[in-house]
Protein backbone atom coordinates (compact mmCIF):
# COMPACT_ATOMS: atom_id res chain seq x y z
CA UNK A 1 0.00 0.00 0.00
CA UNK A 2 1.05 3.59 -0.68
CA UNK A 3 0.50 6.80 1.29
CA UNK A 4 -1.56 9.15 -0.89
CA UNK A 5 -2.42 12.78 -0.11
CA UNK A 6 -5.99 13.51 0.97
CA UNK A 7 -7.89 16.11 3.01
CA UNK A 8 -7.03 19.75 3.54
CA UNK A 9 -9.34 20.80 0.72
CA UNK A 10 -7.18 19.10 -1.90
CA UNK A 11 -8.61 17.01 -4.72
CA UNK A 12 -6.88 15.47 -7.71
CA UNK A 13 -7.72 17.66 -10.73
CA UNK A 14 -7.22 14.83 -13.19
CA UNK A 15 -10.40 13.10 -14.28
CA UNK A 16 -10.00 9.35 -14.37
CA UNK A 17 -12.62 6.69 -14.89
CA UNK A 18 -13.33 3.91 -12.43
CA UNK A 19 -11.29 0.75 -12.90
CA UNK A 20 -13.13 -2.20 -14.40
CA UNK A 21 -11.50 -4.79 -12.16
CA UNK A 22 -9.10 -5.08 -9.26
CA UNK A 23 -5.86 -6.98 -8.83
CA UNK A 24 -6.04 -6.81 -5.04
CA UNK A 25 -9.00 -8.41 -3.30
CA UNK A 26 -9.08 -6.89 0.14
CA UNK A 27 -5.58 -7.91 1.15
CA UNK A 28 -4.94 -5.52 4.02
CA UNK A 29 -1.95 -6.18 6.30
CA UNK A 30 -2.80 -6.75 9.94
CA UNK A 31 -1.85 -4.02 12.40
CA UNK A 32 -2.24 -3.39 16.09
CA UNK A 33 -5.57 -2.27 17.46
CA UNK A 34 -6.23 1.50 17.66
CA UNK A 35 -7.17 3.09 20.96
CA UNK A 36 -10.88 3.10 21.79
CA UNK A 37 -11.06 6.90 21.48
CA UNK A 38 -9.44 6.87 18.05
CA UNK A 39 -11.63 4.00 16.93
CA UNK A 40 -14.81 5.79 18.00
CA UNK A 41 -13.80 9.08 16.39
CA UNK A 42 -12.70 7.52 13.12
CA UNK A 43 -15.65 5.14 12.96
CA UNK A 44 -17.91 8.16 12.54
CA UNK A 45 -16.04 8.99 9.35
CA UNK A 46 -15.60 5.40 8.15
CA UNK A 47 -11.83 5.70 8.58
CA UNK A 48 -9.40 3.05 9.82
CA UNK A 49 -7.03 4.85 12.20
CA UNK A 50 -4.10 2.79 10.96
CA UNK A 51 -4.69 3.83 7.36
CA UNK A 52 -4.10 7.55 7.91
CA UNK A 53 -0.95 9.45 8.79
CA UNK A 54 -0.39 13.08 9.71
CA UNK A 55 2.82 15.03 9.47
CA UNK A 56 3.89 15.45 13.10
CA UNK A 57 5.42 18.88 12.55
CA UNK A 58 2.13 20.54 11.58
CA UNK A 59 2.38 23.73 13.65
CA UNK A 60 -1.21 24.73 13.06
CA UNK A 61 -2.44 21.51 14.61
CA UNK A 62 -0.02 21.85 17.52
CA UNK A 63 -1.37 25.30 18.31
CA UNK A 64 -4.93 24.08 17.98
CA UNK A 65 -4.54 21.39 20.64
CA UNK A 66 -2.34 23.39 23.02
CA UNK A 67 -4.05 23.80 26.36
CA UNK A 68 -6.16 20.65 26.05
CA UNK A 69 -6.01 18.21 28.94
CA UNK A 70 -4.36 14.87 28.23
CA UNK A 71 -7.68 13.13 28.94
CA UNK A 72 -9.35 14.87 26.01
CA UNK A 73 -6.33 14.95 23.70
CA UNK A 74 -6.79 11.68 21.82
CA UNK A 75 -10.47 12.04 20.99
CA UNK A 76 -10.27 15.73 20.15
CA UNK A 77 -7.10 15.37 18.10
CA UNK A 78 -8.57 12.53 16.05
CA UNK A 79 -11.63 14.60 15.21
CA UNK A 80 -9.73 17.83 14.59
CA UNK A 81 -7.00 16.29 12.47
CA UNK A 82 -9.42 14.89 9.91
CA UNK A 83 -9.77 18.40 8.44
CA UNK A 84 -6.03 18.73 7.86
CA UNK A 85 -4.19 17.47 4.83
CA UNK A 86 -2.88 14.00 5.56
CA UNK A 87 -1.74 10.74 4.00
CA UNK A 88 -4.02 7.75 3.49
CA UNK A 89 -2.88 4.22 2.79
CA UNK A 90 -4.11 3.24 -0.64
CA UNK A 91 -3.69 0.12 -2.76
CA UNK A 92 -1.00 0.69 -5.38
CA UNK A 93 -3.48 0.05 -8.18
CA UNK A 94 -5.63 2.95 -6.96
CA UNK A 95 -2.85 5.55 -7.22
CA UNK A 96 -3.96 7.93 -9.97
CA UNK A 97 -2.15 10.26 -12.32
CA UNK A 98 -1.75 13.56 -10.45
CA UNK A 99 -1.72 12.07 -6.94
CA UNK A 100 0.86 13.19 -4.41
CA UNK A 101 2.37 10.16 -2.67
CA UNK A 102 4.73 9.74 0.26
CA UNK A 103 7.33 6.99 -0.07
CA UNK A 104 9.35 5.69 2.88
CA UNK A 105 12.77 4.11 3.04
CA UNK A 106 12.93 0.65 1.42
CA UNK A 107 9.52 1.02 -0.24
CA UNK A 108 8.97 0.28 -3.92
CA UNK A 109 7.56 2.96 -6.20
CA UNK A 110 3.96 2.13 -7.25
CA UNK A 111 4.12 4.14 -10.50
CA UNK A 112 6.35 6.39 -12.59
CA UNK A 113 6.70 9.50 -10.47
CA UNK A 114 8.31 12.93 -10.33
CA UNK A 115 10.29 13.86 -7.22
CA UNK A 116 8.93 16.93 -5.42
CA UNK A 117 11.03 16.86 -2.24
CA UNK A 118 12.94 14.44 -0.02
CA UNK A 119 13.95 14.25 3.63
CA UNK A 120 17.57 14.95 2.67
CA UNK A 121 18.81 18.52 3.01
CA UNK A 122 19.91 18.67 -0.63
CA UNK A 123 16.69 17.02 -1.86
CA UNK A 124 18.51 13.95 -3.12
CA UNK A 125 17.09 10.42 -3.14
CA UNK A 126 19.16 7.25 -3.42
CA UNK A 127 17.40 4.45 -5.20
CA UNK A 128 17.91 0.88 -6.32
CA UNK A 129 16.90 -0.09 -9.86
CA UNK A 130 17.66 -3.82 -9.59
CA UNK A 131 14.07 -4.71 -10.51
CA UNK A 132 14.42 -2.74 -13.76
CA UNK A 133 17.96 -3.24 -15.05
CA UNK A 134 19.56 -5.78 -12.69
CA UNK A 135 22.04 -3.23 -11.30
CA UNK A 136 22.53 -3.36 -7.52
CA UNK A 137 24.50 -0.14 -7.07
CA UNK A 138 22.55 2.82 -5.70
CA UNK A 139 21.73 5.69 -8.02
CA UNK A 140 21.06 9.27 -6.97
CA UNK A 141 18.06 11.25 -8.12
CA UNK A 142 17.10 14.84 -7.33
CA UNK A 143 13.88 16.70 -6.63
CA UNK A 144 12.60 19.26 -9.11
CA UNK A 145 13.87 22.62 -7.73
CA UNK A 146 10.57 24.34 -8.58
CA UNK A 147 8.68 21.83 -6.39
CA UNK A 148 11.11 21.49 -3.48
CA UNK A 149 8.83 23.44 -1.14
CA UNK A 150 6.32 20.56 -1.16
CA UNK A 151 7.81 18.89 1.90
CA UNK A 152 4.66 17.93 3.81
CA UNK A 153 0.98 17.16 3.29
CA UNK A 154 -0.24 20.70 3.92
CA UNK A 155 2.25 22.22 1.49
CA UNK A 156 1.18 19.74 -1.20
CA UNK A 157 -2.53 20.36 -0.59
CA UNK A 158 -2.25 24.15 -0.68
CA UNK A 159 0.09 24.52 -3.64
CA UNK A 160 -1.35 26.32 -6.68
CA UNK A 161 -2.27 24.01 -9.55
CA UNK A 162 0.52 23.12 -11.94
CA UNK A 163 0.82 20.92 -15.00
CA UNK A 164 3.38 18.53 -16.35
CA UNK A 165 3.85 18.18 -20.10
CA UNK A 166 5.61 15.00 -21.19
CA UNK A 167 6.76 13.61 -24.49
CA UNK A 168 5.25 10.34 -25.69
CA UNK A 169 6.74 7.20 -24.05
CA UNK A 170 10.15 6.25 -25.42
CA UNK A 171 11.57 2.75 -25.88
CA UNK A 172 14.72 3.98 -24.13
CA UNK A 173 13.94 3.46 -20.45
CA UNK A 174 16.19 6.21 -19.13
CA UNK A 175 15.21 8.95 -21.55
CA UNK A 176 12.56 11.51 -20.66
CA UNK A 177 11.86 15.08 -21.69
CA UNK A 178 9.17 16.98 -19.82
CA UNK A 179 8.42 20.28 -18.12
CA UNK A 180 6.60 21.49 -15.03
CA UNK A 181 4.33 24.38 -16.00
CA UNK A 182 3.60 26.84 -13.18
CA UNK A 183 2.41 30.42 -13.07
CA UNK A 184 6.01 31.60 -12.85
CA UNK A 185 7.02 29.76 -16.00
CA UNK A 186 8.22 26.45 -17.38
CA UNK A 187 10.71 24.28 -15.48
CA UNK A 188 12.43 21.42 -17.37
CA UNK A 189 12.54 17.93 -15.88
CA UNK A 190 14.25 14.76 -17.06
CA UNK A 191 14.99 11.22 -15.90
CA UNK A 192 17.26 12.59 -13.13
CA UNK A 193 14.16 13.94 -11.37
CA UNK A 194 11.99 10.95 -12.19
CA UNK A 195 11.66 7.48 -10.68
CA UNK A 196 10.19 4.55 -12.58
CA UNK A 197 7.75 2.03 -11.20
CA UNK A 198 9.58 -0.79 -9.44
CA UNK A 199 12.43 1.44 -8.24
CA UNK A 200 13.13 1.06 -4.50
CA UNK A 201 13.92 4.04 -2.25
CA UNK A 202 17.18 3.39 -0.40
CA UNK A 203 17.98 6.53 1.56
CA UNK A 204 20.41 5.37 4.21
CA UNK A 205 20.46 7.95 7.01
CA UNK A 206 20.18 6.26 10.40
CA UNK A 207 18.07 7.52 13.25
CA UNK A 208 15.78 9.49 10.95
CA UNK A 209 12.44 8.80 9.34
CA UNK A 210 13.41 8.97 5.70
CA UNK A 211 10.72 9.76 3.20
CA UNK A 212 10.10 11.57 -0.04
CA UNK A 213 7.16 13.38 -1.55
CA UNK A 214 6.31 12.53 -5.14
CA UNK A 215 3.82 13.43 -7.84
CA UNK A 216 2.62 10.69 -10.13
CA UNK A 217 3.54 11.30 -13.76
CA UNK A 218 1.21 10.81 -16.72
CA UNK A 219 1.53 7.39 -18.34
Amino acid sequence: QTLVLTGGGWSNPNRTGKKSKTFVKGLIPSRGKPSRQEHDANAEEGINAHDIEYDTDDERFSRRISGLSHRHYTTTSSRSKKHLAHWKRTAWEDVRVGDFVKIRNNESLPADILICATSEEENVAFVETKNLDGETNLKSRNAVPALSNLRDAQACASTPAFRIDCEAPDIKMYRMNAAVLKKDGSHPVDIQTTLLRGTVLRNTRRGHEDHSQFWRCPE
